[in-house]
């Protein structure tokens, strides 16, 4: 980046910046309220507020901005910029935060700037690529997501006229790693915005609830990104994307229950989950009793679903019996336990007889 002279600007002259990656998830990037609310919650914007009112703003790291008519844009410092605007009372704290903003407030001994040092840019493109190196490769690592749409805007920006493959050698270059990384980056962001697009499908699901990371992950998975419909998971153009796999991949891994619970679970379980969706069954399964380690059993279809199912009961009615000698006093409730599960076990019986003889 060019050397550029620092300039003291007032801070009601500063925006936010709408663009920026951290603030994807938001429904309006350009709401002040909206984004503050954002960096008290993920960007620990109270702790650097405390630091300040304890023991002043240090300028030996000036924010980056932009000069847009008679205003300026914050590129790099939205954070910095947010705790001085709530410390110098510029801006409210939401309403969820109040008491705690307050009690910074009240704690602080040095006056908060009403001034921040500054390097003017020209344009956004003149410091994109610094900021690859900060929050990518650099010490403020930004989540799969930020880094996902920084690494849209860049290709955008510098690569629009190379084929796919430049573009992903040298996005790959810019921030210090794979062009099949990069790739799988910006196919799951398209993913996500496709979901996005639709609303997420008219499911219970809001942007917060989708943990970008899972998409990502997921596409590891080859049967996973075939099942969607996906030459492999670098298939950017997506153009054979089977949209109802994605709904149904939204809903299970990204859809919660009562209790806060998805049917997939956690990360470690998409291995099951690529296993399923290669089984018609499998899928039914899971599309009927919303639990993934019962569609699991039927990977290898019916057949031998049933044999491992029965398998398993009798096992657990052997550590049953086992118990038996052990357990004192045996009450009146264990035996109706056991009088239903023979209920159950003669039902299955006598159902698997009269298939037979049929």
């Amino acid at each position: 980046m060019p050397s550029q002279k620092v300039e003291l600007i007032d801070t009601s002259q500063i925006d936010f910046d709408p663009e920026n990656p951290r603030f994807y998830r938001l429904n309006d990037a350009h709401s002040v309220v909206a984004v503050i609310e954002e960096m008290l919650d993920d960007e620990s914007v109270q702790d650097l507020m405390l630091s300040i009112g304890q023991k002043g703003y240090f300028e030996g790291e000036p924010l980056l901005v932009i000069k847009e008519g008679e205003r300026y844009t914050v590129i790099e410092g939205n954070r910095r910029l947010a705790a001085v605007k709530l410390l110098n009372g510029e801006v409210p704290p939401p309403n969820r935060r109040k008491n705690s903003i307050a009690f910074i407030l009240s704690e602080t001994v040095e006056p908060p700037p009403k001034k921040l040092p500054c390097l003017v840019y020209e344009g956004r493109r003149e410091i994109l690529r610094y900021l690859g190196y900060r929050h990518i490769t650099g010490i403020k690592e930004w989540d799969s997501l930020s880094k996902a749409k920084y690494l849209a805007q860049l290709r955008e920006e510098f690569y629009a006229d190379l084929d796919d493959a430049a573009q992903m050698r040298s996005l790959s270059k810019d921030i210090g790693s794979r062009p099949d990384y990069v790739a799988q980056l910006l196919t799951a962001l398209r993913l996500y915005i496709r979901a996005e697009g639709k609303n997420f499908f008219d499911l219970p699901i809001e942007a917060k609830d989708v943990e970008f990371s899972l998409i990502t992950t997921a596409l590891s998975y080859s049967d996973i990104s075939n099942w969607l419909g996906l030459e492999s998971r670098k298939d950017i153009s997506m153009s054979g994307l089977k949209e109802e796999n994605l709904k149904r991949a939204f809903a299970w891994m990204f859809s919660k229950d009562q209790q806060g619970n998805t049917i997939l679970g956690e990360s470690r379980k998409l291995k099951d989950l690529a296993a399923v969706v290669q089984s018609t069954d499998a899928i039914e399964v899971l599309e009927e009793t919303g639990r993934l380690s019962e569609a699991y059993l039927y990977t290898d279809g019916p057949q031998v679903a049933l044999e491992n199912a029965l398998d398993q009961v009798i096992k657990d009615a052997r550590i049953v019996w086992n118990m038996l000698p052990k357990t004192k006093p045996l009450t009146n409730g264990h035996l109706d336990k056991a009088t239903d599960l023979f209920d159950e076990i003669k039902s299955i019986r006598n159902h698997i007889r009269e298939k037979l003889e049929d």
